[in-house]
């Protein structure tokens, strides 16, 4: 029964995304049918967790579980009813190389599940993220003021956005209780959207599918991403984020590239917006696809118009910001204030940051030997 009810959590998530990208996108064909679920499960995630918090200004309970509902239901029957019939991008035939390394990727899908369940949530998955959606839940879905504002629960970042959790409480809705057990079965969805995503992006900016299954397979070996602490199958929020940032970074690529073709960057746009959304470090991420955003509309000579692109993600920055000044949150103590004066104390630190970054990435123990030869891949 348990996983029927999961599964009808998730169903809800992909149609919520899968509307939402059949509306906006004027011609939704120019999606394949595995493009389209990987973005309709990063869109779905965002309208869900989203939804949630908005609507839990007004309500609360069973109520506020229906409402959602609706909203997941409605957009799909929406977009049918405007759109017609769902069509997506034919794939042509492919060889038993393409064939071979998609059963290649299929397995290292499949095992990244297996470890995700194998193992338990790491502390960022539990003190971050499962907590939130757990308090949330024990509330009738609304996040407690009394959890912003406890300097006992700062560890747990209450300034953190709710886009992980969120998407968490929607099984937990759905389960009529929480359960670590079933909320890691997002990661690994995750890893699967970011895994196409790859495929799907790098075989349209290159011509050449075998390289960009390369790019997908090889993905799987680098210990930061799949096995190490921090990693996908701990619940970690950092490979999540990078999903969105590649889907907003590659499809606005393609967009340069089919400057005729404007679902391109309807679809960075959609991805862009959510980046604020899933961690606080998104903001940072936002601001850099948001430039570079800026930069094909010039480029590309399109109209100013295009820059309304940047307003959703904008929007959620502020709406997130005012909130919670509102509700007092307290912050945690991470990372110092950003402000000039904290700037001029400590630019003296930046040669050994540099350093730091520099050895991080030659660790072999976290990076392993196949992360460059990912990035080779692609190109």
């Amino acid at each position: 029964m348990e996983l029927i009810e999961v599964l009808a959590a998730l169903a809800t998530i992909l149609a919520a995304g899968f509307g939402a990208f059949t509306l906006i996108l004027r011609n939704p064909k120019c999606l394949s049918l595995p493009e389209q679920l990987a973005l309709s499960w990063l869109g779905g995630t965002g309208i869900v967790s989203l939804s949630i918090w908005l609507l839990g200004f007004v309500l609360s309970g069973p109520a506020l579980f229906f409402i959602v509902c609706f909203v997941c239901v409605a957009l799909p029957l929406v977009a049918w009813k405007t759109k017609g019939a769902f069509r997506f991008h034919e794939l042509r035939e492919a060889n038993r190389i393409e064939l071979a390394l998609a059963c290649i990727l299929a397995v290292e899908i499949l095992a990244v599940g297996y470890l995700a369940f194998a193992h338990t949530l790491g502390w960022d998955g539990l003190l971050n993220w499962e907590i939130k959606a757990r308090y949330a839940f024990a509330n009738g879905g609304v996040m407690p003021a009394a959890y912003f504002q406890d300097a006992g629960r700062a560890f747990s970042h209450p300034d953190y956005p709710l886009a992980i959790p969120f998407t968490e409480l929607w099984l937990y809705f759905w389960l009529g209780e929480a359960s670590q057990f079933w909320a890691k079965i997002i990661f690994p969805i995750y890893y699967a959207s970011g895994a196409v995503l790859l495929v799907a992006i790098n075989a349209r900016l290159t011509g050449k599918i075998w390289a960009a299954f390369v790019a997908g397979i090889v993905l799987f070996f680098v210990p930061q991403i799949t096995v190490e602490v921090g990693s996908v199958i701990f619940g970690y929020a950092d490979f999540p984020l990078s999903v969105f940032y590649l889907a907003a970074i590659g499809y606005l690529l393609c967009a340069n590239r089919n400057s005729d073709n404007n679902d391109f960057f309807r679809t960075y746009a959609v991805c862009l917006a959510f980046l604020p959304w899933v961690k606080r470090e998104g903001v940072i991420l936002w601001l850099i696809a948001a430039i570079c955003g800026v930069f094909v509309i010039w480029r590309s000579k399109r109209s100013p118009k295009y820059l309304s692109a940047l307003l959703p993600g904008l929007c959620i920055v502020l709406a997130w910001r005012i909130y919670l000044s509102q509700i007092h949150a307290v912050s945690s103590s991470d990372f110092m204030e950003i402000n000039l004066v904290n700037l001029r104390a400590n630019i003296h630190r930046l040669g050994p940051i540099l350093s730091g970054f520099a050895s991080e990435f030659t660790d072999l123990n976290v990076w392993g030997l196949f992360w460059l030869v990912a990035g080779l891949a692609g190109v």
